[in-house]
């Protein structure tokens, strides 16, 4: 009888000491979640508190175009001729500063595109298609995988005349069709390190998540102007345009 009393009490014991211990435990698990959460929310807060100052979503140079900002209308701006490409006329000099930087790094340059219109884009998409009909696609397939490979009209960012395909002229030489490879030549490199010092930023980089921000692959040749300021700020931080103007929005601006 005194064995079985014994008994019980050390395993009253050893119940109330797991109630205790997992209380503990409980508590200790959610201030860490807390710590963690309001870490993040710094972070967070931090981000967008260092944001540069003045500047809106709004402006010129942050125009946004992609897949889920497409274009209705043409735009209307000014436009400039630099290397026999089209530019919005108010980003002329950035290029030639641009190439001019390179080429006295030692690097000659190749522009090769700069606006398009959305008509031109049309054209362009509907020349792709025809040609993969004529290779024995339904329309549908031949709609999908011109789709994979051209921008739909109105949501090229060459609509905006703010962004050039530049491109080292030994990566061109050997990549006329436009490839990621060209990266590997120093010439492309010295494009992509030193963009921010002249107002662009490298638009379609290579994380896979800032490919799903983006939607597009990513291309080592496709500029992007949004000004000194900015670009060093998105390079800084590894922001896409997209990440950038949607912090710039939740910031008020």
């Amino acid at each position: 009888m005194k064995r079985k009393k014994r008994l019980l009490t050390i395993l009253s014991l050893a119940l109330v000491c797991a109630i205790v211990l997992g209380g503990f435990l409980f508590m200790r698990t959610g201030h860490q979640q807390q710590s963690t959460s309001s870490t993040n929310d710094s972070a967070k807060t931090k981000t967008l508190t260092d944001l540069p100052k003045g500047v809106k979503s709004t402006d010129w140079d942050l125009v946004l175009v992609n897949k889920w900002h497409p274009l209705s209308s043409e735009m209307n701006f000014e436009k400039a001729t630099v290397g026999g490409i089209t530019v919005n006329a108010r980003i002329k000099q950035a290029v030639l500063d641009f190439q001019n930087g390179a080429r006295a790094a030692g690097y000659q340059t190749n522009l090769i595109s700069g606006y398009r219109s959305i008509q031109y884009q049309k054209e362009v998409f509907e020349n792709v298609k025809r040609n993969n009909i004529a290779q024995g696609m339904t329309d549908a397939e031949a709609e999908k995988a011109t789709a994979a490979v051209v921008q739909n009209p109105g949501s090229s960012e060459h609509h905006t005349g703010l962004a050039v395909d530049m491109a080292g002229s030994d990566a061109f030489e050997k990549y006329p069709n436009l490839e990621a490879n060209m990266d590997q030549f120093a010439s492309q490199q010295w494009l992509i390190k030193h963009a921010a010092d002249y107002g662009f930023v490298l638009r379609y980089p290579k994380e896979k998540s800032q490919i799903k921000q983006t939607g597009i692959d990513y291309e080592s040749w496709h500029f992007r102007y949004v000004g000194v300021e900015n670009a060093k700020y998105m390079v800084k931080h590894h922001l896409t345009l997209e990440a950038y103007v949607k912090a710039l929005k939740e910031a008020g601006r």
